[in-house]
């Protein structure tokens, strides 16, 4: 069981919004220390993506996967992934050195150009319309609502300022299939418990018959511990994710979240009109939150992880909005696109809630980083 365990998506939900932060916890050991090394300084043959931060490598390797429609095992033998036999693996440098130079020739380095402006998920790209082509629909101008306008009405949504600040702590109880195996494509069906506390404490624990996992944030970082006890921080990005979304009242802090807002027009999603509000964290690419037209209710939030070859997407739709018997409303299922920022494109993962139980008491010693196990034998 363990050995197919390779990566599991650690990722929590607060108030509504769910952490982008991503935890990759190894099973067989404890991730290996990738800060601050470049990828050509931990990994074998690397040619093209000398000088990227180690810990992009992985997410950008799905990234192309997904951009190209192709499988790991078309570039790489399984056995020995720097290996150079395969002639499309000498094929990829080149288009990666070719994506370099179109940006930094033509659009003064930004990453405008990547796999996917080509591909679209084909290893080899359209270069000729599909007919017929639809012919461009008429808008017409709309007033957009102000971001203050928004958020208000989200708030009061969810059951309105006073009702959301009389809950100091919430226990979440459901089902999610935990993304295992290479790049989290095989799902496995796991129980959750989500104990939050105000101001910023999560632990969070799933349990499946042969193995438990567990992550949390403490108030000052965000950890995980693997199927043998062995305790790890998380990546500096994934840190600043965590602290940010840590925040027990967010929805009512949002704009404290970002250094920007800006109301961006109306988009349809899933059968409903949707305002889109785009905010940008200190230091971390722009994110975007989809609030219902009608009910106010924040139905998608999106953001990406920056790689090598351009950004992966990160997806969470929220749906089945109830009363949680506080007078404040929480979201039942929250289905993530993929099943975590730091998994396969192609891969997905629905936490089911089965209860919400507020103003349980909690210890808040509960929330306290776990020693880490010793390390076991190989």
């Amino acid at each position: 069981m363990h050995s197919k365990l390779l990566s599991v998506r650690r990722a929590t939900t607060l108030s509504g919004i769910a952490l982008s932060a991503v935890l990759i916890v190894h099973a067989q050991g404890a991730p290996p220390v990738l800060e601050g090394k470049t990828a050509d300084q931990f990994f074998k043959n690397i040619q093209v993506l000398k000088g990227t931060p180690a810990e992009q490598l992985n997410q950008t390797m799905h990234l192309i996967k997904g951009d190209l429609g192709l499988d790991c095992e078309d570039c790489h033998e399984e056995k020995d992934r720097a290996a150079d036999t395969k002639e499309l693996k000498e094929t990829a440098r080149k288009m990666m050195k070719m994506v370099i130079e179109l940006n930094k020739n033509s659009f003064g380095g930004e990453q405008t150009v990547t796999c996917y402006t080509c591909h679209r998920g084909s290893p080899i790209p359209l270069n000729t319309p599909i007919l017929p082509l639809s012919e461009p629909e008429e808008s017409s101008k709309i007033t957009l609502p102000s971001v203050d306008q928004i958020l208000a009405k989200y708030i009061e949504a969810l059951g309105g300022e006073q009702a959301i600040r009389q809950i100091t702590t919430r226990v979440i109880t459901g089902t999610e299939e935990l993304p295992t195996g290479p790049g989290g494509t095989v799902p496995m069906p796991a129980t959750i418990e989500r104990d939050l506390k105000a101001p910023n404490l999560v632990l969070e624990v799933h349990r499946t018959p042969g193995f438990a996992l567990s992550n949390g944030f403490d108030g000052k970082a965000a950890w995980a511990q693997d199927v043998r006890g062995r305790v790890t921080e998380a990546l500096k990005i994934d840190q600043m994710r965590a602290r940010r979304n840590a925040d027990f009242y967010e929805p009512l802090d949002l704009k404290q979240e970002y250094a920007k807002l800006e109301v961006r027009g109306v988009e349809r999603i899933n059968d409903h009109d949707t305002y889109v509000v785009v905010g940008t964290p200190q230091g971390e690419p722009p994110e975007r939150l989809y609030f219902d037209t009608l009910t106010g209710l924040l139905l998608r939030r999106e953001s990406v992880l920056s790689t090598a070859v351009g950004n992966s997407p990160f997806q969470v739709n929220y749906t089945d909005y109830r009363d949680t018997g506080s007078g404040a409303k929480f979201p039942y299922r929250i289905t993530m696109y993929p099943a975590s920022a730091r998994t396969e494109l192609g891969t997905t993962s629905t936490l089911r809630v089965l209860k919400v139980q507020d103003n349980l008491p909690i210890d808040t010693a509960k929330f306290a980083k776990p020693a880490s196990a010793a390390t076991a034998a190989q």
